[in-house]
């Protein structure tokens, strides 16, 4: 047996987090620097923001500006963390540098028009669903899915690094975890922005297809189907909110918390997870068997 002090540790270790200016990135990022993470590269477009998130603990959090809408973008990001990890490392040039774990958060939703279920006619659902045209459609799906293989893909050879060095892998290095939302499987007929689904189904299916191809390489994948906890796309203080009207109709009782987040990351990125890859964690407090 392991030692149980070390099951679920992550200490020492190094991770990026995508999307970490705010809402469930950030939470995570706080909380991989409470549980003694060396280093967690914080990525996001908004500086000021991600100087904010990197305030918490600024000798662990390291802000990347960067954009995950753009292949160009993600390969950036990449080549950023690799050079200042080098120099936090002592990695000479030439030598790889190791990335423990990825955490691919960024998303966007870009909201469709609306209709009463049961009142509105077909011209009304017509104009609803035709209000977003090509570009709102290409600009969500490169954020919320095809940003997830272009960034997992130039972040490879540093999580396979990671996993591959000094048994990594029995430890749970070399892990990628996605936030793909219960919106990637979840349908109803009173549910819509069916762009944001779309694209969040999109991500479910790239996360077990890069599973499929990376557990070889001793680098797991997994996603996080999550739901209600508040983030800024989700404000429990906005009253129109998916949070808000659900709420109250919980299975479990309540709304999600930043702990909730923070301890499946953990799980899936330490030893305690290092047997699971090409899995979805449905961490929305029953919400897809009771609602």
């Amino acid at each position: 047996m392991s030692d149980p002090s070390s099951l679920f540790s992550v200490a020492g270790r190094v991770a990026l987090i995508s999307g970490a200016s705010s809402g469930i990135g950030s939470y995570i990022a706080h909380g991989l620097a409470d549980h003694s993470c060396a280093r967690v590269y914080i990525v996001g477009r908004r500086t000021a923001q991600l100087q904010s998130v990197a305030s918490y603990n600024p000798k662990v959090l390291i802000p990347i500006e960067g954009d995950v809408s753009t292949k160009n973008g993600c390969l950036k990001i990449a080549e950023t963390f690799e050079r200042l990890e080098r120099e936090k490392s002592g990695v000479k040039d030439g030598e790889k540098v190791g990335l423990d774990i990825l955490v691919c958060n960024a998303g966007v939703a870009i909201l469709e028009g609306a209709w009463d279920h049961f009142k509105a006619s077909p011209e009304e659902v017509k104009n609803a669903l035709l209000k977003l045209d090509d570009e709102d459609w290409a600009t969500e799906f490169a954020i919320n899915a095809s940003a997830i293989q272009w960034l997992s893909a130039a972040l490879l050879p540093s999580l396979a690094h990671a996993s591959q060095t000094n048994s990594g892998f029995r430890q749970g290095r070399g892990a990628i975890i996605t936030n793909t939302s219960v919106s990637a499987i979840y349908v109803s007929p009173h549910a819509q922005g069916h762009l944001y689904c779309a694209s969040k189904a999109a991500a479910e299916t790239i996360t077990h297809n890069l599973a499929s191809k990376f557990t070889k390489h001793g680098v797991r994948v997994n996603s996080l189907a999550i739901a209600n906890i508040p983030s800024e796309m989700n404000d429990p203080n906005n009253e129109n909110s998916f949070i808000s009207k659900m709420k109250d109709i919980m299975p479990i009782g309540r709304i999600g918390t930043e702990e909730d987040a923070v301890g499946a990351v953990v799980y899936l990125s330490s030893r305690a997870g290092s047997y699971v890859s090409g899995t979805t964690i449905k961490l929305d407090g029953g919400a897809l068997i009771g609602i």
